[in-house]
């Protein structure tokens, strides 16, 4: 049984505003869900216990509006229930449309031509469904275009398309404020390791960008060019020649995740000769935050399609939460299902069980450490995940098949390959 979901708080604030603006009726749908989030709305409450059916067809009717909004580009006006019109518009996130938003009903013809149109057995329903039609607000077709058009334009705000100047100011001034902030704290540290490459930050961006991550990487990325401004002091060149090493890491790091290898290189390639307009600090970092942002895109519709968009939210999940105590009521919580449903899903989805998944990404993770560092088992056990290192060293053996131990002492004879090369 799937739980009741809830729509995402910016798509509602939108409607309700539209609902204020316009003063017309406004909903949001659940396209993956087919649930209608909305006020109380009395005319389909009566037709629901006139005939139940009705609920069905109405739904039915604004979901297949809603798919050909997608489709001709943005807005779609149809007719409803008893020739009322509404008008829809997707909201496009990661890729897919997830949710809808729909206005309406309103009325073109006057109360009693609808009720001529439409044959009621039940004088008493005639009655109280003519004063329902009486508060429904009654719009001349000729701005019935337009109101759709708006709605399109709210529908693409909710969708993360807003990149007018108020968000790109806010954006520019929180990216300097976060990097303004890393230069101070390493010009407050005795460390020496900023004047390095940041290969382990690195490494972890990369594994950001794979698995969607988005504000993980973020966050690294601004470490990352917060080292990186530090280090290269006042060389605009360098700090050129950088950003390009990262953009070229972070498109290997988006094929790795299984995004259209040709898309990406199409835009690495693009990169390359966009990079040489910028001449600031500050119009550099947006930029590059602005193309991390499409890679993760990329990684995120290809999981999605790969998967289904509900079990490829709770992968991103498990590999950003793995090292805590991740359970699968947790994880099923945070994708909006009911426990038992979502286990059911993952294992017929996945082929294996939630518990095995975690534990084969937490011991490929141990691997990692195990040859990568000289960090004590018992420690890395930790990292990981797992509260004992006796089930750890269990867990890690029935996958491996040899012990954590043997493990380091036999990926120390061979040499590694893996390991990137900087200048």
């Amino acid at each position: 049984m799937i739980d009741i979901p809830e729509i995402p708080k910016n798509i509602q604030i939108v409607a309700d505003h539209y609902h204020k603006a316009t003063g017309i009726p406004c909903s949001t749908l659940d396209t993956v869900h087919k649930f209608i989030v909305h006020g109380s709305n009395e005319l389909e409450a009566l037709f629901a216990k006139i005939d139940p059916l009705w609920v069905v067809h109405c739904l039915e009717t604004h979901f297949h509006s809603a798919m050909l909004s997608e489709r001709f580009g943005g807005s779609y006006i149809y007719f409803g229930l008893l020739s009322l019109l509404y008008w829809v518009s997707p909201v496009i996130m990661h890729g897919t449309m997830d949710y809808a938003i729909i206005a309406g009903p309103v009325m073109t013809l006057d109360p009693s031509e609808i009720l001529e149109e439409h044959a009621l057995e039940q004088e008493e329903d005639k009655t109280k469904i003519l004063e329902l039609l009486n508060t429904i607000p009654h719009i001349d077709i000729n701005r019935i275009h337009s109101l759709s058009e708006v709605l399109r334009m709210c529908s693409g705000w909710a969708s993360g398309y807003s990149e007018h100047r108020m968000v790109e100011s806010r954006q520019s001034l929180e990216l300097q404020s976060r990097l303004s902030e890393n230069i101070q704290d390493m010009k407050n540290s005795s460390q020496e390791c900023f004047h390095c490459y940041p290969i382990e930050k690195e490494s972890a961006m990369q594994e950001a960008v794979r698995w969607g991550n988005k504000p993980r990487a973020i966050v690294l990325l601004n470490e990352i060019l917060g080292i990186i401004l530090f280090s290269s002091g006042a060389s605009f060149d360098r700090i050129t020649f950088r950003v390009l090493e990262i953009i070229s890491l972070l498109s290997r790091a988006a094929v790795q995740g299984g995004a259209n290898e040709e898309k990406v290189l199409e835009k690495t390639f693009l990169c390359q000769k966009e990079i040489r307009y910028y001449s600031s600090l500050e119009g550099l970092s947006i930029w590059l935050s602005k193309i991390l942002d499409s890679y993760i895109d990329m990684v995120i519709i290809s999981v999605n399609a790969e998967f289904d968009p509900t079990i490829a939210q709770a992968l991103r999940y498990i590999h950003s939460h793995y090292s805590e105590h991740l359970s699968l009521e947790e994880t099923a919580r945070c994708i909006k299902l009911s426990p038992n449903y979502f286990s059911s899903l993952f294992n017929s989805r996945m082929g294996k069980s939630f518990s095995s998944y975690v534990n084969q990404i937490r011991v490929e993770k141990a691997q990692k450490l195990l040859l990568d560092t000289s960090l004590p088992i018992i420690e890395i056990a930790g990292m990981v995940g797992f509260e004992e290192q006796s089930y750890f060293s269990k867990i890690f053996k029935d996958i491996s098949t040899i012990s954590p131990g043997r493990y380091r002492k036999r990926g120390a004879s061979f040499t590694r390959e893996n390991h990137e090369i900087h200048s």
